[in-house]
């Protein structure tokens, strides 16, 4: 048990919330700020579901299940954030800048101008080096298209794939392979010919329109536990919510469109103004059963793309820059971590590698990955075949995200369900936004404002509890 609350002060919660991932820890932030009282339930012994950190025992260097990329744009995340005052552990750019590792040749820098937006992006990509002049005239179809689309109701976006999308704009196989894909790959991790246009587009939009620092990355100064789930859960409970970790749901009891009460593995009966259901789709049968009786329909056409993440500490500093993407490479990002922890170039170096839509890589085993990798990172960087990899760590996570695949918008749940009462939260609901942060977020967000609302209508209509 955690936050100290004995059984009867959490027996009648205004709002009971399953799951304590980042949807549901954003659905308790806003609940306790506004003075309900919460009790969340988490199955595993730790919060943050698919967000996570831990400290690796021989550097002491906090390792994520996974890097995540966070951006101006996400205005969601940023306010959560500055709730939870943990906005000072991140850094954001002041412009766009990404650095492009070409192999044996060097690098290209793809860098916004300080100009307004989206001239600032739009300069930035008319300088890129990596593509010919005509492929960055061309571009511009790009910029124009999500001008005058609406990504949420263009049913031509929501009907193909981004490969489809762009090849109708006239984009080359270069600017595909050099630019679209890398950036498609590691915002929606799956292939451009599986992936929503819509999804990409809304991505493009909200980073490269609107303001200035939309298209700046940030990036997390320590590990993401102590960035986006530590802070949150000490709020939480300071603002008078209780934790539950290692607590399972195990007996619901419906009444007429609502739920009476639900039982949960520690015995404790729980009767709760609302409930709040934060977990992932693969979860929700654990919960609801078929979900059917609820309203929760689809959820076994959801298909999980994974990520793998290779953490690689080396006894000498070859890589100098914060992150790179490579090209014509099966990684796709890399990280130095050691960079972005502050550690500069004292001690080892620390790299975090990511392969997005991995669907290939994550049956390999930890030494091929490693091997593979290090002769991979030999082609782009001169000094890393004399480095010698200390340790390592490979983290396969199989189930990282749905696959935004064309016609997943028309599956995915909104956040109010045929129960008054019940409400979904998490990145795979229909939050317009494809598997990120800024979505399990926003679900949230979006999750308590309905629950604060429906609360209210009970007390004035006199039927709370």
């Amino acid at each position: 048990m955690s936050g100290g609350t004995r059984e009867s002060n959490y027996s009648t919660p205004d709002v009971l919330i399953i799951g304590g991932g980042l949807a549901g820890l954003s659905a308790a932030v806003e609940l306790t700020s506004a003075g309900h009282s919460v009790l969340l339930v988490e199955q595993k012994p730790r919060l943050g579901g698919r967000v996570y950190s831990y400290v690796h025992p021989e550097t002491g260097d906090e390792v994520d299940n996974g890097q995540h990329l966070l951006m101006g744009c996400y205005t969601e995340t940023l306010a959560y954030l500055k709730r939870i005052s943990a906005l000072e552990k991140i850094t954001i750019q002041k412009n766009l800048s990404i650095t492009f590792r070409k192999r044996s040749t060097g690098t290209a820098h793809l860098t916004a101008l300080p100009f307004p937006a989206p001239f600032n992006v739009l300069f930035g990509l008319l300088r890129l080096n990596t593509l010919s002049l005509l492929d960055r005239v061309l571009l511009l179809r790009v910029g124009l298209d999500l001008l005058i689309k609406d990504p949420d109701a263009n049913e031509y976006l929501h009907s193909v794939t981004v490969e489809q999308w762009l090849d109708g704009l006239h984009q080359s196989e270069r600017s595909k392979k050099y630019l679209w894909d890398i950036i498609a790959i590691g915002a929606l991790n799956d292939s451009t010919d599986k992936i929503s246009a819509a999804l990409f587009a809304k991505v493009l939009k909200s980073a490269f329109f609107g303001k200035r620092r939309n298209s700046s990355l940030a990036f997390p100064r320590s590990g993401l536990s102590s960035t986006l789930v530590d802070p949150a859960g000490g709020y939480v409970r300071n603002n008078g919510g209780t934790i539950l970790l290692s607590t399972t749901v195990e007996n619901i009891v419906n009444g007429h469109r609502a739920i009476e009460s639900v039982r949960l593995s520690s015995g404790v009966t729980v009767r709760p103004g609302a409930v709040i259901s934060a977990v992932p789709y693969f979860d929700i049968p654990k919960v609801f059963g078929n979900g059917e009786e609820v309203g929760i329909h689809h959820t076994d056409q959801f298909v999980s793309s994974p990520i793998v993440t290779l953490h690689l500490w080396f006894d000498r500093h070859f890589m100098h820059e914060n992150f790179a993407a490579l090209l014509d490479s099966p990684l796709h990002w890399i990280f130095n971590k050691s960079k972005l922890y502050g550690h500069g170039e004292d001690g080892l170096l620390y790299l975090s590698i990511v392969i997005s839509g991995a669907d290939e890589m994550v049956e390999r085993s930890k030494e091929t990955l490693t091997a593979d990798a290090r002769a991979e990172l030999s082609k782009y960087y001169p000094g890393a075949a004399e480095a010698r990899i200390v340790h390592s760590v490979i983290i396969k996570e199989k189930r990282a995200t749905f696959s935004p695949s064309v016609g997943i918008e028309k599956i995915r749940p909104p956040f109010a369900t045929r129960y008054t009462n019940v409400f979904l939260a998490g990145d795979w609901t229909d939050t317009k936004l494809p598997a990120t942060i800024e979505g399990a977020i926003l679900s949230g967000r979006k999750c308590a404002a309905l629950v604060r609302d429906t609360l209210k209508q009970h007390h004035l209509n006199g039927e709370f509890r």
